[in-house]
């Protein structure tokens, strides 16, 4: 309705999922005092927009057109869309499906980038985790078995009182989203009679996402919980039921209408199966078998969570607000005026009848699906004052895999997570200023890993100059390295040389690729370094033509090749914040010359996806913007609030 016609694919995904829908349906099962507080907080937004301003923002200004009045039910779908879009796994199940489709499962299981076995959960801190392949493996021969055989982030730490040099809890948080400008994020301050809430809200919801209420403090990441699975449907040949068992079920239908600027009204029909919408018409046209998406966050169930951190006043309320959550999964790392600290894993878990949700299952198997009953909240993971005297999570497995309920498998590489407790044990006299160091550490862990590999490498006229480079290196991904540029790049190569040996035709599935128009990436993108890794320090043979040292030496001089012909000779001109800058984007800079007027940069950008500051790369693209920064940065020593530090990293909009 707003930009024409090239907005149908997201609109259509949109009304397929159902989010506005499921929002009106959630909506009659909330308490009454948050139906009023979302009420509230949308005549606000829509004050402002009128009342507040004259004239519509410049986006809109463009676009000839306002925005319609914001209701209590649009934050609802608001929170089902980034309850989607941010670290739910359907990404990597399609991916999956696409390798196992092409290439086979053989393909499959060497591709998957399992969680390293060596890599730590949150509690208790350095545990090692175990192996993931066996769940893969039992969803792969129950979708065989059905459907033949076939030839895809944020920190937060909180730091116990007798480990700072305040006597103050610390606690540290840094979300990590798209550089975008606005920014998503925005302070404020509310204050009442009867309470104060500071801190970050996300635009479009009442809830302070990350701050303190003078009080206890609080700070959040993606929890990774697996609450999202995608099943294979037959339909029928009446084009409006679905396979159950041995017959053809009628599907719910239902009609949307949408609006297309410049173009005809466009009529939608969605069909709903008893798991959930069928989608796969917008994730992927032209699939032979239609794909249903079962979500905990597109049930009616009741809703608190954030919504009730003003009156928390203990640890025990903090964790009982989320026994009502059921949206995006979410860490959360707390601290108050006591002394106390702690963590809860928050967000509803769907209990599998069959499998493990790592592919898409077929929905026409009776076994298949999710139980009534979601996992109690009584079994998710928690921590309360640890002996150690610090909690820290970066989007990881939360606790060991033979312990603890089914919560997923597709978390994030380890590697930040590891790098953030080695810097708490390294201390006891930790300050805002430390604490703001290690937010802005740029150390690359795998680096440490392959690095005697590397060097280990026989050298060339052509790559004399780069091992030299690489064995002077601090191991620091910063914006000033030439070495980071080499070894990024070097790495990247060997990550889309070793993909595409074992998966031709799909290999960029695997590399992140995405066909959903709400998401640019799968999550695959973010956990392919400790993959790389496992394989350097493994080298299993028959993977490529050659031996690895001879694939690794010539992946090696195609970096240097292309370095010298882009860049010239000189490698002070490599640097990676040359090579690999940032530019914030307003989604209106994506055309020229509005990019000039909307957009923020480039500025020189050190980091990665593996390092504490986040600057994560598009693996078929290395040298491409970052895919996620810190979209804030907090710092509260708790207890001594005016000192507590915030940085958005485009300002306050």
């Amino acid at each position: 309705e707003g930009i024409g016609e090239a907005g149908l694919p997201v609109d259509r995904l949109s009304r397929r999922i159902g989010f506005y829908k499921a929002a009106k349906e959630q909506w009659e099962v909330l308490d009454g005092s948050i139906k009023q507080m979302l009420e509230s907080y949308a005549q606000g937004v829509t004050d402002g927009a009128t009342i507040g301003s004259s004239r519509p923002a410049h986006e809109y200004a463009l676009l000839r057109s306002r925005p319609t009045p914001y209701q209590g039910v649009d934050v609802i779908g608001l929170i089902k869309l980034m309850s989607f879009n941010i670290a739910s796994n359907w990404d990597v199940e399609l991916a999956r499906l696409k390798i196992l489709a092409s290439n086979g499962a053989e393909a499959l299981r060497a591709l998957d980038p399992e969680y390293p076995e060596y890599q730590p959960a949150t509690i208790p801190p350095l545990t090692p985790v175990g192996q993931t392949i066996d769940h893969l493996s039992e969803d792969l021969n129950i979708f065989q078995k059905a459907v033949g055989g076939h030839g895809g982030g944020s920190n937060n730490w909180v730091v116990a009182p007798d480990h700072t040099a305040t006597g103050r809890p610390i606690l540290a948080n840094d979300p990590h989203l798209a550089p975008v400008v606005p920014t998503p994020v925005y302070l404020a301050h509310i204050r009442t009679p009867e309470w104060n809430l500071t801190g970050a809200m996300f635009i479009g919801s009442p809830a302070i996402a990350a701050g303190h209420n003078g009080f206890a403090a609080w700070g959040i990441t993606a929890g990774m919980v697996d609450n999202v699975d995608l099943f294979v449907e037959e339909i029928g040949p009446d084009g409006k039921s679905v396979r159950e068992g041995e017959q053809f079920v009628p599907c719910e239908t239902r009609k949307e209408l949408i609006r297309v600027k410049g173009g005809a009204v466009v009529e939608e029909e969605v069909l709903i199966t008893q798991r959930g919408p069928i989608v796969s018409q917008s994730l992927e046209e032209g699939c032979k078998d239609a794909l249903s998406l079962r979500a905990v966050w597109l049930d009616p169930r009741p809703m608190e969570g954030l919504l009730k951190m003003h009156r928390v006043k203990s640890f025990n309320e903090f964790r009982q607000a989320f026994q009502k959550w059921p949206m995006l999964s979410l860490n959360l790392v707390y601290a108050d005026t006591t002394g106390d600290i702690g963590w809860q894993l928050a967000g509803e878990a769907p209990k599998r009848k069959k499998g493990y949700g790592m592919v898409p299952l077929p929905g026409s198997d009776p076994e298949v699906g999710w139980e009534k009953e979601t996992v109690p909240f009584e079994d998710m993971p928690y921590a309360a004052n640890p002996e150690i005297g610090f909690i820290a999570t970066a989007n990881n497995r939360p606790f060991p895999e033979d312990e603890g309920p089914f919560l997923g498998e597709d978390w994030v590489d380890g590697y930040r997570v590891s790098r953030i407790l080695e810097g708490l044990k390294s201390s006891s006299n930790w300050d805002l200023d430390s604490t703001g160091e290690l937010q802005m550490t740029q150390d690359s862990l795998p680096w440490r890993e392959v690095r005697d590999i590397v060097l280990a490498l026989p050298e060339s006229k052509e790559t004399k100059q780069v091992l030299e480079l690489l064995r002077k290196w601090d191991g620091k991904v910063t914006a000033e390295s030439t070495a980071a540029t080499v070894y990024e790049l070097f790495m990247n190569e060997m990550i889309q040389r070793s993909t595409a040996a074992k998966a031709p035709p799909t290999f960029e599935w695997a590399l992140g690729k995405s066909r959903c128009p709400l998401a640019t990436f799968n999550l695959f993108a973010v956990r392919r370094f400790s993959h790389i890794v496992k394989l350097f320090l493994s080298q299993p043979t028959g993977w490529f033509e050659r031996s690895w040292e001879e694939e690794m030496a010539d992946a090696l001089g195609t970096v240097v090749r292309w370095l010298r012909d882009t860049y010239g000779n000189n490698p002070k001109k490599w640097t990676w914040g040359k090579i690999r800058p940032l530019t914030i984007c307003n989604t209106v800079g994506e055309k020229t010359p509005l990019d000039k007027i909307f957009n923020l940069g480039p500025f020189p950008w050190g980091g990665d996806a593996t390092t504490v500051s986040q600057a994560s790369t598009n693996l078929l693209s290395p040298t491409e913007n970052p895919m996620f920064i810190s979209c804030l940065r907090i710092i509260i020593d708790v207890g001594n609030w005016d000192e507590n530090r915030f940085v958005l990293p485009a300002g306050q909009s």
